[in-house]
């Protein structure tokens, strides 16, 4: 695996509020020069939900524009849906996967802010996991798209295509890290929700191995943390802010994780609004050094926990204000400002 050691760098995580991806993508390379990433923007456009983000040509799923909906409809084309999608799938053509710009501006974006990315030491881009997609796109009968076995595997296939593409288009403007969001690794072990554990990191792994270059994977909730740092993923973002104390009750896996090479993006940010604007960057710090402490605790290394770790927000800001998101990013990037001066 290629050593990444970001340092405390700061990047973002998923969505923002605003409906100008120009704005969107002002803030975010004036917080994360080095680090930038393309905002989703849900406002701006149902199609930038993150879901329906990442649905375009997926068989069997219609979208409802008008009523902000997706829906898993299986009906006598279905099967013939299902071929189709399998002869594309191995004529290998990136393109025929790929996200057209109505449903990421802010992707488009940051392409035309080329030379503003002469800082960066890599460009993070996401796709939405096979897990939450599979789980959130239900049939006529309520029945997630998860739970048919053949529709699984063209979705996992499909979302292993969605990030190939992305992978290429952001080599062509730096060092790309693509991250999966699994939100609804959350849900595992609920009594809600009937996963395999080993059907889950197998479908996550198909993902992963059909990239060459960095990986990551969000969750913004709980989750058994030992089954994603098992993984082959190089990068796992959660919610510090809240959950700190549940990563640290698996810190055997921590630290196997960090020594093949692993980091942590740490969201010690938070994004409720009115957290957001009470939170001042030297309690984060203070914040940040308990959680990591937990960690030491446990017989991690402090300064090895630091130099592999990122600082973001701890999940996407899209339900907020612009303003409060704004404050968010200043935060995280003087959070890491006084993280990365300590490490000089």
């Amino acid at each position: 695996m290629t050593d990444f050691i970001p340092r405390g760098l700061a990047t973002g995580v998923g969505s923002l509020p605003h409906s100008d991806p120009r704005d969107a993508l002002r803030v975010t390379l004036e917080n994360f020069s080095a680090l930038p990433y393309w905002p989703q923007l849900p406002k701006r456009d149902f199609r930038e939900n993150m879901y329906a983000q990442f649905s375009e040509n997926l068989v069997g799923v219609q979208m409802d524009l008008a009523h902000e909906r997706l829906d898993l409809v299986k009906d006598e084309t279905l099967m013939a849906q299902v071929e189709a999608f399998y002869a594309r799938y191995l004529e290998d053509d990136l393109d025929l996967f790929a996200v057209s710009a109505d449903y990421a501006a802010g992707l488009y974006a940051l392409r035309d802010q080329r030379a503003a990315l002469k800082k960066a030491k890599w460009i993070k881009g996401q796709v939405t996991g096979p897990i939450s997609f599979g789980l959130k796109v239900v049939d006529q009968n309520l029945k997630p798209m998860l739970y048919d076995d053949t529709l699984r595997d063209v979705l996992v296939k499909h979302i292993a295509r969605k990030a190939q593409w992305q992978e290429k288009f952001l080599s062509d403007l730096g060092t790309p890290i693509i991250f999966v969001d699994e939100p609804s690794l959350a849900l595992i072990g609920a009594s809600v929700v009937a996963l395999n554990r080993d059907d889950v990191v197998r479908d996550l792994e198909e993902v992963f191995s059909s990239l060459h270059c960095l990986t990551g994977t969000h969750c913004c909730g709980n989750t058994d943390w030992a089954m994603l740092l098992q993984t082959s993923v190089n990068i796992i973002s959660f919610d510090a802010y809240n959950y700190a104390e549940n990563l640290a009750l698996f810190a055997a896996d921590v630290k196997h994780f960090l020594a093949r090479g692993g980091a942590l993006a740490w969201g010690i940010v938070p994004t409720v609004e009115e957290q957001i604007m009470s939170e001042t960057a030297d309690a984060l710090v203070a914040r940040l050094d308990a959680a990591i402490n937990l960690l030491v605790k446990k017989g991690i290394d402090r300064a090895l926990l630091y130099e592999r770790a990122l600082i973001t927000p701890a999940c996407g800001l899209g339900p907020v204000s612009p303003a409060a998101a704004e404050r968010a990013f200043a935060l995280t990037r003087l959070v890491s400002e006084q993280v990365r001066k300590r490490l000089v």
